[in-house]
């Protein structure tokens, strides 16, 4: 069997024309690979390298380019990585790698587990918006299974500027559960009660401290969201429902430690609130002052108090 050198790749991106898929065709042509890529939708400009087809029933075409591919990437809904792992299977060459980019990969590494493909099978997942750099970001990477040939794939990842978190698929669906879920919850649920509140937008960016306006900041970039992308993080992660229930919970805690508790009671909750931080709270409260130190009101300037901002 005849490796390429990573230069002279090949590489079969199903789902190219989606925002990861983009994200990665680019990235992975800066380093040189050829990145052929495979979409259900017409590409807008004839390309060689583009072609339209759908990976759960492939034209021949479309056979051809995963055959022929050094790497195999899936960039694209749960089912239909599932749905195309039989094809998959009879199709992959013998030296190449399957890499898959879904944000919950325990079913998938269940499917693999269930029926093991005779090729090393990796999955990532990148944790920012495809449109931002990857420089000094995660990129939590799953093995599902390795052959030996994986190095090329993590060490264009590295190259990035990334920082590549490596786990095990449970692991990886629960701590997306947090950093995800959990976190989408919160701040859904924070402009919610603003609503309930009958709160303004204007009046409270004027008036907004500097975390309540990072606040705003956060619900107006997940709340302004693709739904389909943040619905399917909170349905499709088996652990979510439990993220979002702890969530329901400390805020009751919360709340009775307010009505009912002592000073020292509400001191101790602040505590509990940190003490998972652990010897990350120091850096990270320096982050904070460091964020709020840059962060300026861009509008409005002013508000009269009669709704009026300028």
């Amino acid at each position: 069997m005849t490796i390429p050198a990573t230069s002279s790749r090949t590489v079969a991106l199903i789902g190219g024309r989606g925002d990861v898929g983009r994200m990665l065709t680019g990235r992975l042509r800066d380093d040189g690979m050829r990145v052929r890529t495979v979409d259900i939708d017409v590409p807008d400009v004839a390309d060689a390298d583009s072609v339209q087809g759908d990976i759960t029933d492939p034209s021949p075409e479309v056979r051809a380019l995963v055959q022929s591919a050094d790497a195999v990437v899936l960039a694209v809904p749960e089912t239909v990585a599932l749905n195309a792992l039989t094809f998959l299977s009879e199709s992959l060459a013998e030296h190449a790698l399957l890499v898959d980019t879904l944000s919950v990969k325990c079913r998938f590494d269940a499917a693999l587990r269930a029926n093991p493909l005779p090729n090393s099978a990796l999955g990532i997942n990148p944790m920012f918006a495809p449109a931002l750099s990857p420089q000094g970001r995660p990129i939590a990477a799953v093995t599902y299974q390795d052959r030996g040939d994986l190095g090329w794939f993590l060490t264009s990842l590295s190259g990035w500027g990334a920082s590549v978190v490596h786990l095990d698929a449970e692991r990886h669906d629960r701590l997306t559960a947090l950093t995800q879920a959990l976190t989408h919850a919160g701040v859904l649920a924070f402009g919610l009660a603003l609503g309930e509140l009958g709160a303004d937008g204007a009046e409270l960016t004027a008036m907004a401290t500097p975390p309540h306006l990072m606040s705003l900041a956060l619900l107006a970039r997940v709340g302004g969201g693709v739904p389909e992308v943040y619905r399917d993080i909170q349905v499709g992660n088996p652990f979510a429902a439990q993220a979002r229930r702890a969530l329901t919970d400390a805020m009751r805690a919360v709340d009775h430690t307010v009505e009912n508790g002592t000073d020292q009671d509400f001191a101790d909750l602040m505590s509990r609130s940190v003490s998972t931080l652990g010897d990350r709270r120091e850096p990270l409260a320096r982050l904070c002052a460091e964020l709020f130190a840059d962060l300026q009101h861009t509008a409005p300037q002013f508000w009269d108090g009669n709704g009026e901002s300028s």
